[in-house]
């Protein structure tokens, strides 16, 4: 087909009515063109391809994904993942005395409750009649109250009657009588004032605690008398005669001789034997077995964390791991504790907390 030809075939003259033939002319071109331009975007997308690096294969990625995943797996399971994370827990305690721990999450204010928080001269109590229960409602027929308004926390009266009970299967029906348990703020502001006006401030302060710095108001205090048949009225105790037997075994129960004599100075109020404060068995024994008080005992649970904890051994299953978590100001705080046991979680009043937690002698 020489060129006249090929120009005759390709070329259509629009200037005249297309036939049939120039139609399929027309579109044989178009479908030419097309084909020749997908031809050379793919022959210039083939050479780009081959001209940059060595990359790896989807099989390769996969391989090298299936690898990362399998390390961040085993990475994992060779963590024991906390119930609760906290930036400031605690290690486990690495001499094997707790195998297994969680935690437990305690706001701030927490750190004002609990049976071993120090009210003082210098640390005001924070609650005032929380879980406060009447003692005429629940008392046993071992002692007296001298009125329905004698109250006290409510989880420390079974501790509280099967003491008495005991002394009364010993010595039998008593003059045992507690004037006072749970008081009140505005009370304590009341009797002050009374003590002030009767011996003067500095001598008062001996005795009675300022508004707001009473343990009374805590509801974990007790003040025991004696009642007096002939006037109706009662009489000073003093832990004397049949009584000893009540000073010399309330740790057992939980209760501490809670201003003990010579310890004026640690205390800052004279020797009182009627004052009794429930700090939990454990506390109760070691302070009275060592001739502490509730500060001097609180200052040595301070210097024990989860990896040395305080053993307290009282004798047979009586056996206590004690030890202190600061408390963060700004969040909760992660208390560690040993998974499967018995344990208490008590505030200081002022900048921790205190884990009291029995001691597993069967394993």
């Amino acid at each position: 087909m020489d060129k006249e030809k090929i120009k005759k075939f390709l070329i259509v003259d629009f200037s005249k009515r297309l036939t049939l033939g120039d139609q399929l002319k027309i579109m044989f071109e178009i479908l030419f063109v097309s084909w020749f331009l997908f031809t050379i975007v793919y022959l210039f997308t083939l050479f780009r391809g081959n001209s940059k690096p060595d990359t790896p294969s989807s099989a390769e990625v996969s391989q090298v994904q299936a690898s990362e995943i399998s390390q961040v797996q085993a990475s994992e399971q060779s963590v024991e993942q906390p119930s609760e994370v906290s930036p400031d827990l605690p290690k486990p305690s690495e001499n094997g005395i707790f195998k297994e721990t969680e935690t437990v999450n305690m706001k701030y204010d927490e750190v004002n409750k609990g049976e071993l928080i120090l009210v003082n001269k210098q640390y005001p109590c924070h609650t005032d009649g929380e879980d406060a229960v009447s003692l005429m409602g629940v008392k046993t027929d071992s002692y007296m109250v001298t009125d329905y308004n004698v109250s006290l926390n409510e989880s420390i009266t079974d501790a509280l009657n099967q003491w008495l009970d005991d002394f009364a299967e010993i010595y039998g029906e008593s003059e045992l009588m507690i004037a006072c348990g749970y008081r009140s703020r505005s009370n304590q502001e009341e009797l002050f004032e009374n003590e002030v006006d009767d011996v003067g401030e500095e001598e008062a302060e001996r005795w009675v605690a300022r508004p707001g710095y009473s343990e009374h108001q805590t509801g974990y205090v007790i003040d025991f008398t004696l009642y007096n048949d002939i006037e109706q009225g009662s009489l000073k105790y003093d832990g004397t005669d049949i009584y000893e037997w009540i000073n010399e075994n309330c740790y057992k129960y939980g209760f501490i001789i809670r201003y003990p004599e010579g310890k004026e100075e640690v205390t800052g109020y004279s020797y009182e034997p009627w004052h009794f404060r429930y700090v939990g068995m454990a506390a109760a024994y070691y302070i009275t077995e060592y001739k502490l008080t509730l500060e001097e005992y609180i200052d040595l649970i301070q210097k024990h964390d989860i990896n040395d904890p305080l053993l307290i051994d009282a004798g047979g299953e009586n056996k206590w791991h004690c030890y202190y978590v600061p408390a963060n100001e700004n969040t909760e705080t992660y208390v560690t504790v040993p998974k499967g046991s018995n344990y208490k979680i008590s505030g200081d009043n002022f900048s921790g907390f205190i884990v009291t937690a029995d001691v597993d002698i069967k394993g």
